[in-house]
């Protein structure tokens, strides 16, 4: 059975309405370390970003669901899996949850677990693996958490601030997932 929903918490995919929000998120300094990005986008190219999107993860290699809240609806957050292989079965996942306030609440953890749930049955994935800067303790705590094992570390990996830092690299198997969570698969 495939949940997108937990007790607090619904996944669910972008929508047009979402504009505000991906432009929050995308466009605040803070998180251009983590996506890969040094400029600002326009409202008109995240909107021509949305209207793009095909919701075929085989097609596009990646998926990026909006976390929202189950109660009332607002959006706290992104979950995605990315540089997907159909032949390895495999996929990248991340989530980050926004904006700041929102961190600490467990929404994270929920989302991640919905999301392995979700990439492991709906499309019958080997394993997910994600990367972690060296210096972000709570993602690295997170991962942990929820059974994924560090598997490497690619050496001055980020540049963060004018520093380079060393990026983890970790990974959790199907048969992990559903080892710690039978009921979920």
């Amino acid at each position: 059975m495939i949940r997108l929903q937990s007790k607090k918490l619904v996944l669910r995919a972008l929508e047009p309405d979402d504009l505000s929000y991906f432009m929050q998120v995308e466009n605040d300094s803070d998180m251009w370390s983590v996506c890969d990005t040094r400029v600002p986008f326009s409202r008109f190219t995240l909107e021509k970003i949305l209207e793009a999107r095909v919701s075929d993860f085989f097609a596009e290699r990646q998926l990026r669901l909006v976390i929202c809240l189950r109660r009332g609806g607002r959006a706290v957050g992104f979950a995605d899996l990315f540089d997907f292989s159909p032949l390895h079965r495999r996929a990248g996942v991340g989530v980050v949850i926004y904006p700041a306030e929102e961190r600490g609440k467990g929404y994270a953890d929920e989302a991640l677990t919905l999301v392995m749930e979700y990439a492991f049955s709906a499309f019958n994935l080997h394993q997910l693996w994600a990367e972690v800067p060296e210096t972000n303790e709570r993602s690295k705590a997170l991962f942990d958490r929820l059974g994924f094992s560090l598997c490497g570390i690619n050496r001055d990996w980020m540049l963060v601030s004018g520093q380079y830092t060393d990026v983890n690299v970790y990974q959790i198997m199907a048969d992990e997932f559903a080892a710690r969570n039978p009921e979920k698969l």
